[in-house]
């Protein structure tokens, strides 16, 4: 529940300080109305229920940020982590000294508190101090906002499409809120230079009147708050030292590497914090968050001092048909010494090998279509040709494969000699990529046939092709150099798709597509060819589906279509 818990109480954090920036931006035309559209914006969050669901989630979300920092076994991080870190202490010392003097004025001592009465104190009466501060509150409060939103949504299917239109949200809101506050404090001080008699007494404390007197008791309130906030923070900070002392003095682990390294570690760290904590090199793309398997460990010794696996160690772990003895290094927290081995080969940097690199962290796990093409007995072409005259013949297959793709909405990922790789379903469902998939490779057997009609004369026998395709679950990157369209992918389902393809030879047939791709397309399956075969990687047996002919697939595209029409 911790997760989601934290998600949920950041979201409504977030709506308010949204719904708050965006009625500073209403200043931007007078400070009257910017109190006309706090009706719309903040006095919601005034009533009771309003106050319940902001109030408990600060508390929430403060706990459990707190909370977070004492799980926490060491600082080794990624800069952005570190970042979000500092950003959420800050907030607190920054907002208590001013939400919570509304609040407390407002609600104990029925003080009665304005935009006017907050333009004067921060553009008047404290300027050096006050003013500075509260921007730097606007601009942390809304970073830390935007990165967790950013982390929550990244790994979201339709996130890149609409990272444009986030940026220039993420953008506008605080540059409009800025304005509108620097707009209605000079209103502020225009007045209090020309008219000061028509600013109320509300706004301005008058020497020796209970209002000064109940603003002062408020402020010793608020730094009492303060005070207690940073004794809350240190008191973390003192437990964590405490609680690693002890288990240094009495419950150390020794985590062995296969250089015969030894670190010596508190019970309760993770085989991946303990390989950061001594600067071991250790890949870990995710970043530790069981979402990946870069982490994996064989374990060599002291098995039985590891909990069984379980939630998403175990999904994935399943999943990548691991064996019993391998296990994610960022779940398993030892009880006892253990040695175990990296089995994914890390960068020699330790720095490198913990951070997410910029290529693979800018990716996204979504479920994708791949299509393998593969040209059969293409050696036979170079047979007493002319270098170039071969060249011809490959580039006008590679591009009408190429054409076939893109015009099916797929990206061409790579291409290696006359084996050309291609993804589909970046931008859509994992229906519309199995469809688009199955539409390419139908595009790709006519462009075949009408290239082996426009060539008969130059080829000494018609191009023959076997395709396979698949749909599973890839991390897709974004702008990774390397692909022919910049756009790769990872993952287990590429080398399925290629798989299939050579199985298409065996089978005697042009295209082999796995049972899942063919159901995503018809869930009925009615008068497919299926088989069950065995490939490479693969602990279980595959259900295909396979095509001899390109009517096969013809019909099966216009069914599809006909049952959507319907």
């Amino acid at each position: 529940m911790v997760q989601p818990l934290r998600l949920a109480t950041g979201l409504v954090l977030f709506a308010y300080a949204t719904s708050h920036l965006l009625n500073h931006a209403f200043g931007i035309r007078s400070a009257g109305t910017m109190e006309a559209a706090a009706k719309l914006l903040l006095d919601p969050w005034q009533s009771a229920p309003g106050l319940v669901l902001l109030y408990g989630a600060v508390a929430i979300h403060v706990a459990l940020g707190l909370y977070s920092l004492y799980r926490r076994r060491h600082f080794r991080m990624p800069a952005s982590e570190a970042m979000q870190i500092a950003l959420g202490l800050t907030i607190p010392l920054l907002l208590i000294s001013h939400a919570a003097a509304i609040r407390i004025g407002e609600g104990i001592y029925d003080l009665s508190v304005g935009y006017d009465r907050v333009l004067y104190l921060y553009w008047v009466a404290t300027p050096d101090f006050g003013l500075p501060r509260q921007y730097f509150l606007l601009a942390i409060v809304w970073i830390h906002g935007c990165l967790g939103i950013r982390a929550w949504l990244r790994s979201k299917r339709w996130y890149v499409r609409a990272v444009p239109a986030l940026a220039a949200l993420a953008t506008l809101v605080p540059v409009l809120a800025a304005l509108g506050f620097l707009n209605a404090g000079l209103d502020m001080r225009y007045v209090v230079a020309n008219a000061p008699a028509s600013l109320g007494d509300h706004v301005v404390d008058r020497p020796g009147t209970r209002q000064a007197s109940d603003w002062a008791e408020v402020s010793r309130i608020v730094d009492a708050i303060l005070v207690g906030y940073i004794g809350l923070v240190a008191g973390v900070f003192t437990l964590r030292a405490a609680r690693n002392w002890h288990a240094r003095r009495y419950g150390s682990i020794r985590v062995t590497y296969p250089d015969g390294r030894m670190v010596s570690v508190p019970a309760g760290f993770s085989v991946l914090e303990a390989s950061r904590w001594a600067g071991v090199p250790h890949a870990s793309v995710c970043g530790g968050r069981g979402r990946c398997s870069t982490c994996r460990v064989g374990i060599l010794a002291g098995a039985g001092n590891l909990s069984p696996p379980g939630g998403d160690e175990l999904r994935l772990l399943t999943r990548i048909g691991a064996p019993p003895d391998v296990r994610l290094a960022c779940q398993i927290r030892p009880t006892g010494d253990v040695t175990v081995v990296p089995l994914v080969n890390p960068a020699s940097d330790p720095v490198l090998a913990s951070r997410r690199f910029g290529a693979i962290g800018s990716g996204r796990e979504m479920e994708i279509a791949a299509l393998f093409v593969d040209m059969r007995q293409s050696t036979r072409l170079a047979d007493d040709r002319l270098p170039y005259d071969v060249l011809f013949l490959f580039d006008r297959y590679i591009q009408m494969v190429s054409t076939a793709v893109r015009e099916s909405g797929g990206h061409v990922t790579n291409i290696a000699g006359d084996g050309i790789m291609s993804v589909f379903g970046v931008d859509g469902t994992a229906e519309k990529a199995a469809r688009d998939a199955f539409s390419a490779a139908l595009r790709v057997w006519d462009g075949i046939d009408a290239l082996n009609a426009e060539l008969r004369a130059e080829l000494p026998e018609p191009f023959r092709i076997g395709m396979g395709l698949h749909v599973g679950v890839a991390v897709v990157g974004a702008g990774w150099k390397g692909g022919a369209d910049g756009l790769p992918f990872l993952g287990d389902t590429g080398n399925v798709a290629a798989r299939l393809e050579a199985e298409a030879k065996r089978l005697d047939c042009t295209l082999v597509a796995s049972a899942e791709a063919l159901s995503l397309l018809d869930s009925s399956m009615e008068g497919a060819a299926l088989d069950t075969v065995m490939i490479r990687g693969k602990f279980e047996p595959v259900r295909v589906a396979r095509f001899a002919g390109s009517d096969e697939l013809r019909k099966l595209l216009a069914r599809r279509t006909t049952r959507k029409v319907a």
